[in-house]
């Protein structure tokens, strides 16, 4: 009698153990495509900012699927423009099908629009990154 007590509390105990390892597992996943999601919005936000809203929305499409490995995931980016002077508001969707149905994670930003004549970019004079750190070491070995 003693046995059949202890291996029915055994397999109950067991299958706990098991829908917890399941549920674990259902959820690690789901948030693994959420961070995968996040990643891929950012990536799509920081294409408008680098190529600016206007050149973005001519050479892009607004929605479609992702490349390969990240063809389970599609986007669709909304960019509200309200004015030459004002901020233009980006919206980044990214949708992808999960247990339980269709998931998506949205994400959106303000990018300002960069008026006037382009300033170079370039530094006014060389950095010498190497130069400065071999004189710091000889500095330290020769006091």
């Amino acid at each position: 009698m003693d046995v059949i007590i202890g291996g029915a509390i055994l397999a109950v105990g067991l299958a706990v153990v098991i829908s917890m390892s399941s549920q674990s597992l259902a959820r690690q996943s789901d948030a693994e495509r959420q961070i995968t999601a996040s990643w891929l919005a950012d990536e799509l936000l920081t294409m408008v900012l680098v190529e600016g809203p206007d050149i973005y929305e001519k050479a892009h499409p607004a929605r479609g699927i992702f490349d390969p490995p990240f063809d389970q995931f599609s986007y669709e980016i909304e960019i509200e423009d309200d004015g030459e002077f004002l901020p233009v508001r980006a919206i980044a969707t990214i949708s992808w099908d999960a247990i339980g149905g269709r998931h998506q994670s949205v994400i959106e930003t303000l990018i300002a629009r960069r008026l006037g004549e382009p300033v170079p970019r370039m530094p006014a004079e060389a950095v010498d990154r190497e130069g400065r750190y071999w004189e710091e070491l000889e500095a330290r070995e020769n006091p």
